[in-house]
Formats: C-alpha cells, structure tokens, sequence
C-alpha cells in the first residue's frame, strides 16, 4: 500500500537524513518533534527520530498486517500505533528486536495485543544478565559489581535518562527500571538465519556472530533490495568508541564480510545516515585499515599513548568526527586488540 503524497524528495530524503551531534553519543528519547515516515522501497518505510542522535527502525506493510523493526522507544510506539491505524488500517503482527539495549527495546507493549516478538536466542538471557555482562548502551558500565547503577556510573543516553528511569527516586538504575516496557520475545531462533513471512511478503533475519552485541541481528528485506543495520554501520563517521564493546575487532569484521554477501542495494541504518550497500563496503575498509595499523603499533611493541599520536588515519579526513575523535578511536582499538591478545 503506498501514499500518493510521498514525492521522490522524500524517498531520497529518507536515504541522506543525516544528524549532527558529537561523535560517540547515544541514541536519547527526547525527540525534536515527531518521527518521520518515509518510503524506503515498495511497501517498506522507515521511521526516523532525530533527537541526541538520529535514529531509524523500519516497517513492513502487508495486507495481513505490518512486520516492525526495533520498537525504538514508547514515544515512537505511541505515535505509530496511532499512524498505522490511521493510514493502514491493520495490525502490528511481528515485532522483531535487532538486540537486547533498552534505546531500540523498550516500547513494544503497546502492540502486545496482536503481534510476536521474534529475536534471538541470546537476548533474553542478554535482558537478565548481571550488568557487568550486559551493560546498558554507550560507556555505562557496573565498575563496583553491585548490579545497579549510581548516576556517577552512567554515560551518554542512560545518564540522559537516570531520573525517567528511576522510578523509586532511590539514586539507583536497576534492571527492573532499565528494562521497563521491553515486551520479552515469544519466538527465539539460533540459526544464522531465520525468515518471516506474511501477506506474501518477506523479511530475513541475519545473525552473524554478535557485532556491538552477542545477539545482534540484522534484518533483509530481498523484495525490496534492503537491509536495516543495527549499531553500528556508521556512514562517513569515525567509529567507535567504547573498546568496540568488548567485541573483538575481528569479529566486528566478519559480521559485515557476511552482510556484503546478501544482495541489496539500500542501506538502512539504525543510527546516524543511510545508504547504498557500497558504504558498508567502506566501512569494513575503515575498519580494517584501523585494524592493521593499530596491530602493527602493538607489534612494535608501541604503547597506547604513542599510537595515538601518531596514528592519523588521514584517508578518512572527510568523516564526521575527524580529527578530533582520532585519538579515542585509535585508543578504544587498542584496548580491543590487546584484551584479544591477553
């Protein structure tokens, strides 16, 4: 079903929305206005809320009921269980989580009534696990292992939100308040691949080994010739910080190895920009040129206070990001690479 009021602005539109904001924060609720619907390809569209970050999920609409991507927090939820009422007039029936952090999570309740929450296997025990195994997103992490947070503890989006979620006003975050209004999945796969099917149309969900999380998934959409990337495929932006998430670089790697094999054409990005396929191409190739150099200062038996003066990445000098956040990055690399290595 297509709206004859999307023009070809829009659907270009929806591929080059692009938000500044400092590199290395996360997503935040607090939107500057109402998501956006735009058309992707046929009947997919993508929801974009710009607020401390730009950030995507995506639907698909059949005539027996719409597939959703990452619920992406209660303000998103509400205002589209209100907008597919109004334009679609059928239910959610799939809500599919891309992994276990509360900014693309939580907010799934509203549709509880007719839809199956599909993720990976993983997540839930992701969901359940003691902070120091499954932090929240962005640098908050439980340094003194009492499995809750004190506001010193929190960084980026939970800081942003520590007084929404501490809904006992005690000080703390526990996962209880963290993990409110995340509906638990009702369908789990293991396999590398799982497809959903409805209406006559088609999603594939994608697992390749954990990128940014143990269970991450990413999601295709073949008809459409799309894919909808979960943290992190960053476009033309220097990437990342937090030691990669204690996932190794290697690893990171892979995982988008294997989506270059799935044939699309449009990227779709939870955060930050889209684009073509070509721009995850390019983004292995940072990663890989980070990799190599940052390995070959560790070879050399260089610390990681002179790798980051010296590393200068200078073939990315038009990312977002450059040159200030070089230094961080080299260094999150390095602790990476050496935590592989011990």
């Amino acid at each position: 079903m297509k709206f004859i009021w999307l023009s070809l602005a829009l659907v270009i539109g929806s591929l080059l929305v692009r938000a500044q904001a400092p590199q290395g924060a996360a997503q935040g609720r607090g939107p500057q206005g109402p998501p956006q619907i735009t058309q992707v390809a046929g009947d997919l569209y993508r929801v974009t809320t710009v607020g401390a970050v730009s950030t995507s999920t995506v639907f698909l609409v059949t005539p027996e009921g719409i597939i959703l991507a990452d619920p992406d927090g209660p303000e998103v939820t509400s205002f589209l269980k209100a907008e597919f009422a109004r334009r679609f007039n059928v239910p959610v029936r799939y809500v599919i989580y891309s992994h276990y952090h509360w900014d693309h999570a939580r907010g799934g309740k509203v549709f509880a009534d007719t839809a199956k929450f599909v993720a990976y296997a993983r997540m839930p025990a992701m969901l359940n696990s003691p902070f120091t195994v499954a932090p929240p997103p962005g640098d908050t992490r439980d340094r003194n292992g009492d499995n809750r947070f004190s506001l010193d503890e929190t960084f980026t989006a939970t800081r942003a939100n520590f007084a929404r979620f501490d809904t006992n006003g005690d000080g703390f975050l526990t996962h209880d308040e963290i993990n409110a209004d995340i509906q638990p999945p009702d369908t789990l796969f293991s396999t590398d691949r799982y497809t959903i099917t409805l209406g006559g149309k088609r999603v594939d969900l994608v697992y390749t080994g954990g990128r940014h999380t143990p269970d991450m998934i990413d999601m295709y959409f073949p008809a459409e010739r799309t894919l909808l990337a979960g943290d992190y495929v960053w476009i033309n932006r220097i990437c990342c910080n937090f030691g990669f998430d204690l996932v190794p670089l290697s690893q990171w790697i892979a995982s988008l190895k294997a989506l270059e094999r799935l044939d699309f054409d449009i990227l779709v990005n939870s955060h930050w920009e889209s684009g073509t396929k070509a721009d995850l191409t390019a983004f292995r190739g940072y990663l890989e040129d980070l990799s190599a150099q940052v390995e070959a200062g560790i070879k050399a038996g260089r610390s990681k206070e002179e790798l980051q003066q010296t590393i200068k990445l200078e073939k990315y000098n038009r990312y977002t990001g450059y040159p200030d956040t070089v230094p961080q990055i080299v260094g999150s690399a390095y602790d990476n690479l050496t935590r592989v290595r011990n």
